[in-house]
């Protein structure tokens, strides 16, 4: 027979064994298995410990005033805000916070279908403005662009990195 505890499917075998609930053919293997297995063994005993305490437990016995002082005690219970709430000492207000509560919601309801459409904005249209440049201005900003180039070639990668 594998182990019931290495196998893992099998292990519900030691707890029906621990309980006394196995027939007699397959009680008869696993009490074989466990002369041979001391974990299987170890296992098994401390379950039928736990059974043997269960049986052995005795409950207390329910007073015949159990009922009394059990009621008495949910009666003494602290209640929740929202039942002090809901239900205040006057029973006219027990609707009253579900009433203003409703009135509410249609007032804010109300309030946001009466709000007036949002009026589309038209861009403004600005004609672009182009400047006029002569033909020098043009050149002389090609050369600068050119001479910086040059002198960013120049540099040592070091000092360029610094900047």
């Amino acid at each position: 027979m594998n182990c019931p505890l290495e196998s893992g499917g099998n292990a519900g075998h030691l707890l029906d064994y621990a309980s006394g609930k196995l027939k007699a053919e397959l009680r008869a293997q696993i009490k074989q298995h466990m002369e041979a297995c001391p974990a299987c063994r170890q296992f098994a005993g401390g379950q039928q410990a736990v059974w043997q305490a269960l049986e052995a437990w005795e409950p207390a016995a329910v007073s015949m005033d159990f009922d009394r002082r059990l009621y008495q005690r949910i009666e003494r219970r602290p209640v929740s805000w929202w039942v002090r709430l809901t239900q205040p000492l006057n029973p006219l207000f027990r609707h009253a916070v579900p009433v203003a509560a409703t009135a509410g919601v249609l007032l804010m309801a109300g309030l946001l279908m009466n709000r007036p459409a949002a009026i589309p904005v038209t861009p403004v249209r600005e004609s672009a403005q182009v400047e006029a440049l002569q033909p020098e201005q043009v050149e002389h900003a090609l050369d600068d662009m050119e001479m910086l180039r040059e002198f960013n070639h120049l540099m040592p990668d070091s000092v360029v990195s610094k900047m």
